[in-house]
């Protein structure tokens, strides 16, 4: 009987082991541009820019809130100087935690600053 008990806890702890070290992870892409504005034929890159925005839950109940991806990159757009972001990817990143006690869902977009030469 004891050799059974160890058996089982064993299997109960291997099993327990798993589940709560699971992670899933998604990434997906949500979009391409060229261009977020019109530019000119001569423009100035002013560098990368990458913006990051993530919702959050935990056990199911949700904390904080996503920026949408139109705001994402205005804010890139204005802190960096520039009139439009050119060579623009969105990718979309979810990942699940241990039983959905704790899961992420980001909105990434990523791109180059540009700034119209007159």
């Amino acid at each position: 009987m004891p050799a059974i008990r160890k058996a089982l806890s064993f299997t109960c702890l291997c099993m327990c082991t798993f589940l709560f070290a699971s992670c899933i992870v998604s990434r997906h892409p949500a979009g391409i541009a060229s261009s977020t504005a019109p530019v000119s034929s001569t423009y100035t890159v002013l560098g990368f820019v990458q913006e990051t925005s993530c919702h959050y839950r935990v056990l199911f109940i949700p904390i904080g809130g996503k920026d949408p991806t139109e705001e994402m990159i205005a804010k890139a757009v204005r802190e960096n100087g520039a009139d439009a972001l050119a060579g623009v990817t969105v990718e979309h990143r979810g990942s699940t935690f241990a039983l959905p006690l704790f899961a992420s869902d980001c909105t990434i977009v990523k791109g180059q600053a540009v700034k119209n030469v007159q």
